[in-house]
């Protein structure tokens, strides 16, 4: 079995592979929380986003700026959580030896990037567990 990154061993990787993010609050080893910019291609809209880390909690991402809009036709956002954040992976998929850095963050530009093809189109490409509803399809 692999080991548990200590929190400071978290926040201390963030800054090293992501120092574009901006530690904005740290709580002893109770919480961090940084702010960045994502741009997921070329040609997409840049997104604001906010990144919290509590141990034994999975990360809990949400994009501040701009504002997701829900595409005519669809009654709601695709992969949210009930709490409004990014539905990023799949349950089981986030285990407690993963650096933030180097799995969740990468999953954040990923999500970004199925958003936008989901607007433009009404697909979800992205996979995930809802497959029952029309927008998460990606046929």
């Amino acid at each position: 079995m692999r080991r548990q990154p200590s929190f400071d061993e978290q926040v201390y990787r963030m800054g090293l592979v992501w120092p574009e993010l901006t530690l904005r609050r740290r709580v002893r080893q109770i919480e961090a929380v940084w702010i960045g910019e994502f741009l997921p291609s070329p040609m997409s809209a840049s997104y604001r986003v906010s990144v919290r880390f509590r141990p034994q909690w999975r990360p809990e991402v949400r994009v501040l700026a701009p504002h997701l809009e829900i595409r005519e036709g669809a009654s709601c956002l695709p992969h949210l959580n009930a709490d409004g954040s990014l539905c990023l992976h799949v349950q089981g998929e986030w285990q407690n030896w993963m650096y933030l850095a180097d799995y969740f963050v990468p999953w954040i530009s990923s999500w970004l990037y199925f958003y936008e093809v989901w607007y433009a189109t009404g697909f979800w490409v992205g996979g995930g567990t809802h497959p029952d509803k029309h927008e998460h399809r990606s046929e």
